[in-house]
């Protein structure tokens, strides 16, 4: 897909020049005292909570930043390459409420947990997001424990691990390890993501600080992240926000180096505008669309995998709202060169809220970004010079071998989307998109197979759940 370009290059080196004078002069805050350890040994300067960064600091970490790695699965057929050129969509992270037809919007619980990593395990989703919803009927402190144990349970696609502190990040790599061959092995083929958040602006707490330390030790990839909101905690430029928001991305990037050189990193900006009418956040926003093109940019200059956030909406059901703002702003995160897109499908209410019909509904845009990803491929079979010929003038192509042949490769064939004629699709009930979204999220999980699990595998997982 052609990537679309934003902002020239001098533009982008004056957002980087920037965000290193603020890095410089104005500083990061760590308020977890090993993370200012660390720095402090590698040559940040320290005083108080605050580090700031020379240039040559940033500048060698960077390079030590590898441009693609793998994220390994229970399938080898589903590894994941996570590298500067091609797209891997990840499911939801994080929304503690969760909505269909049947039963409305509700606290989300550990069922809806488990149905949506099934889902998942069966649409076009590449990565398993950490939190597709949160269940809040499981005790807060085995919760992180029992996300990332039914995670492996219930789907051999590359998983999302814990980032509330270096204790359950830890937690949550070590039982990864006991269905990988152990923590020597997870090193050296990594199985688990993780995405540590600045707390903006300029700012680090010790769950994202101690997050980024576990995760850099054992050589998991993690997506260093920051959700500015301009207008709110960041400038109401989007120049300004950016340059601020990738002085914070930059500087958990260069923690994680500084802990182990080589850690797998995905750059990963979310921005977006507050609603001045509300100053609340929003997400399906033109401007959401600006930042991720920009953030596309600033990825591909330190030649790094850049994460984007994917099928967003602020609409609080699936409608035309939760439709149109969802298709720009997933298509805009392919278009921006986004390498791992988040919250690819389901997400509703600015992130507070997943929806099982959008889930499949996003599926649908997902695979048709998919096909528009794979591009055209131009040869001699594909130019059909000898079929064209053959056919000739007032034939037609539809028996021909070659149809037959190249449809299934060539057109994307629909998941969800009706393309009956009116007649045919009233006779069979005039069923909306929604209602059809519905039955086939239940369809789908009457059909899912659980993956296999070793007996001794799941027992020993069980134990980090307190069972």
């Amino acid at each position: 897909m052609q990537r679309y370009q934003i902002l020239t290059q001098n533009e982008i080196e004056r957002i980087h020049e920037t965000s290193l004078k603020i890095m410089e002069n104005i500083g990061i805050v760590f308020n977890y005292a090993p993370a200012r350890e660390i720095l402090a040994h590698h040559g940040a300067r320290v005083e108080g909570e605050t580090a700031r960064f020379s240039r040559s600091l940033v500048e060698e970490n960077l390079k030590t930043v590898p441009s693609s790695f793998t994220l390994y699965a229970r399938d080898p057929k589903k590894n994941v390459t996570v590298d500067t050129r091609h797209i891997a969509f990840a499911g939801t992270s994080g929304p503690p409420f969760v909505l269909d037809l049947d039963n409305g919007r509700r606290a989300a619980t550990l069922n809806d947990f488990i149905k949506i990593v099934k889902l998942c395990q069966n649409m076009n989703i590449d990565i398993q997001g950490y939190i597709p919803c949160e269940p809040t009927d499981v005790a807060d402190d085995i919760k992180h424990n029992v996300m990332t144990y039914n995670e492996l349970k219930y789907s051999d696609k590359p998983i999302m691990g814990s980032v509330q502190g270096y204790d359950s990040s830890m937690q949550s790599i070590k039982m990864a390890a006991l269905v990988f061959g152990g923590l020597g092995a997870i090193k050296e083929k990594p199985v688990m993501a993780s995405i540590p958040c600045t707390l903006t602006p300029l700012g680090y707490d010790g769950k994202s600080s101690g997050a980024i330390i576990a995760y850099a030790e054992t050589g998991q990839p993690q997506l260093v992240n920051s959700l500015s909101i301009s207008g709110a905690t960041t400038p109401a430029t989007v120049a300004g926000t950016v340059a601020l928001q990738n002085a914070e991305i930059l500087a958990g990037i260069v923690l994680a180096q500084c802990v182990n050189p080589g850690t797998p990193i995905v750059y990963s900006a979310s921005a977006s505008n507050a609603d001045m009418r509300t100053v609340a956040l929003t997400i399906g926003s033109p401007e959401d669309a600006i930042f991720s093109l920009v953030n596309g940019q600033l990825a591909k200059y330190y030649n790094i995998p850049c994460r984007i956030s994917g099928a967003l909406s602020d609409s609080k059901l699936m409608d035309s709202q939760a439709a149109y703002e969802s298709t720009f702003t997933l298509m805009m995160a392919a278009m921006a060169g986004g390498n791992f897109i988040l919250h690819s499908a389901g997400i509703i209410e600015t992130y507070n809220c997943v929806s099982f019909e959008k889930l499949m509904i996003d599926n649908e845009i997902i695979g048709m970004i998919k096909r528009i990803d794979k591009g055209v491929e131009v040869n001699d079979e594909t130019l059909a010079y000898d079929v064209i010929e053959e056919v000739g003038p007032m034939g037609e192509f539809i028996t021909h071998e070659h149809t037959l042949e190249y449809f299934r490769s060539e057109f994307y064939i629909p998941f969800l989307s009706d393309r009956k004629n009116f007649d045919r699709w009233k006779t069979e009930g005039s069923v909306p998109i929604e209602r059809r979204a519905n039955a086939k999220w239940k369809e789908m999980l009457d059909a899912y197979e659980e993956p296999e699990l070793p007996a001794d595998v799941d027992a020993a997982l069980r134990k980090f759940c307190g069972g």
